[in-house]
């Protein structure tokens, strides 16, 4: 004798499918979240002396592979400037007098929908030394509104020369995402590109140019806005063995879920589309 599942049955498989449906979907933006929590930004470094355009600088910001790092830090201590040559002992405190950032300076750029706050800035590095010449980085850091310091990018290898300022040097950054709107203040340190080396910090408190940059990744730096509209849905259901009202039921979850369905479209195709338009221009 073969089991004929009535209309009831059939309803109540097809409701608990559709919560696990619904459930996996709900589930895709939490762990979208948790993978934009990494920082993703790009960098060049060039001498101030080639002066670049903008359309040079965009195609070379689009050439050059993304650097990604941890999530930021928002919360902690930070070691300053000033103090790093106390708590290091090695020969580069030494060398370290040998060297010095006579200037630095930042520029923003790019603010896509006015807001005030920056997706893509500019380090102007000019290092001198005792030496007629010397071989040097730079890497960055941010810190978001006073907490711990964290590794943004690193320059090219430069040449420089006693005192000249023919041989300053630019950081130029685009944040992808992972910055959240915020003042951040930057950390210069300077290193000896032959030995890899560390030779000097210059930070906030040397120069406040460095203090308190209105930044945000170009995630939030996008004129496009989505907006919501909630979906409400009545479901009446009948006294037992109302196999009209689990009838009913069936196509409003079925509705429910095409639009928990197109809302993580809508979101997965903004933050691709964006990404694509504004990450890198």
């Amino acid at each position: 004798m073969s089991y004929k599942p009535t209309t009831e049955v059939i309803a109540k498989i097809i409701l608990w499918i559709t919560f696990w449906v619904m459930l996996v979907i709900l589930s895709q933006p939490l762990l979208a979240s948790e993978a934009n929590d990494l920082r993703i930004s790009k960098s060049i470094s060039f001498s101030k002396s080639t002066d670049l355009d903008k359309a040079t600088k965009d195609v070379l910001l689009k050439q050059v592979d993304a650097d990604i790092n941890t999530p930021l830090e928002k919360q902690g201590f930070r070691i300053e400037s000033t103090a790093k040559a106390v708590n290091i002992v090695t020969s580069s405190v030494i060398h370290g007098a040998d060297y010095t950032i006579y200037d630095a300076s930042t520029e923003l750029i790019s603010d896509f929908n006015n807001d005030g706050f920056y997706h893509r800035f500019g380090v102007l590095i000019d290092v001198d030394t005792v030496f007629d010449t010397a071989y040097i980085y730079a890497k960055l850091y941010l810190s978001y509104e006073g907490g711990p310091w964290n590794f943004l990018a690193a320059s090219d290898n430069h040449h420089i020369h006693f005192d000249s300022e023919l041989d300053s040097f630019i950081i130029e950054t685009e944040l992808a995402d992972g910055y959240p709107p915020g003042y951040y203040d930057v950390r210069i340190e300077i290193y000896d590109a032959d030995f890899d080396e560390w030779l000097l910090s210059y930070g906030p408190y040397d120069d406040a140019s460095l203090s308190a940059l209105p930044l945000e990744d170009s995630y939030y730096d996008d004129n496009d806005a989505l907006v919501i509209y909630p979906v409400e849905t009545e479901i009446i259901i009948a006294g037992h063995g109302g196999s009209m009202s689990w009838l009913l039921m069936v196509p409003a979850l079925i509705a429910v879920t095409r639009q928990f369905g197109s809302y993580t479209n809508k979101i997965h195709h903004r933050g691709t589309e964006s990404r694509e338009k504004n990450i890198f221009c």
